[in-house]
């Protein structure tokens, strides 16, 4: 009698624990990343190495002689808007500060804004800034050869997204960034 009375117990306890519903915590789909070849983005101003699986798209500038383009990424969402402008060494300090400024416009929604210095070939140097948190453009950057040229972009999202559902994105971008930056190469150009 003792077997059943301990039988049924395991029984009942058994099936009433399968009615228990634990929630799962929320998760999001694995990122891979999409592999794609180096091409050369020539322009009379600069020319630099960017994905293949990227487009690149020009807008109309308002003023003249500059450049502005964005690197799209249809498969991420996903667009680095780029601007080149010519400058001079008076004008320059404005530009860098308006650069700085327009990236710590993030600062009431992020949770950190890391920057990270760049030196390139001469004179060329340039600045990485990345902002985490739930933040419109989390990598932004300028790159410089100190007296005349100066590019700057930043990465957006084409939708609302949560940080930690692109953070492998960011990722990948970020790196396409460094290497658009390692492979800018400044033209002279003759006027």
């Amino acid at each position: 009698m003792a077997k059943i009375v301990t039988l049924c117990f395991l029984l009942v306890s058994f099936f009433s624990s399968c009615n228990e519903y634990t929630p799962r915590p929320k998760g999001y789909i694995r990122i891979e990343r999409e592999e794609a070849g180096m091409v050369r983005l020539e322009r009379p101003e600069f020319s630099f190495l960017y994905p293949s699986n990227a487009k690149i798209e020009y807008l109309k500038p308002e003023a003249k002689h500059e450049v502005w383009f964005n690197i799209l990424y249809p498969v991420y969402k996903a667009t680095i808007y780029c601007t080149y402008i010519p400058t001079d060494r008076q004008k320059l300090p404005k530009m860098l500060d308006d650069s700085h400024q327009l990236a710590y416009s993030h600062a009431a929604r992020a949770g950190s804004i890391t920057q990270t210095q760049f030196a390139g070939s001469g004179n060329t140097t340039g600045l990485i800034y990345d902002i985490s948190g739930s933040v419109a453009s989390p990598v932004q950057f300028y790159i410089t050869d100190n007296t005349s040229k100066f590019l700057r972009g930043a990465l957006y999202f084409n939708e609302a997204v949560s940080p930690d559902s692109v953070a492998p994105v960011v990722a990948f971008l970020r790196s396409d960034i460094t290497h658009i930056m390692e492979s800018l190469e400044w033209q002279n150009i003759v006027k």
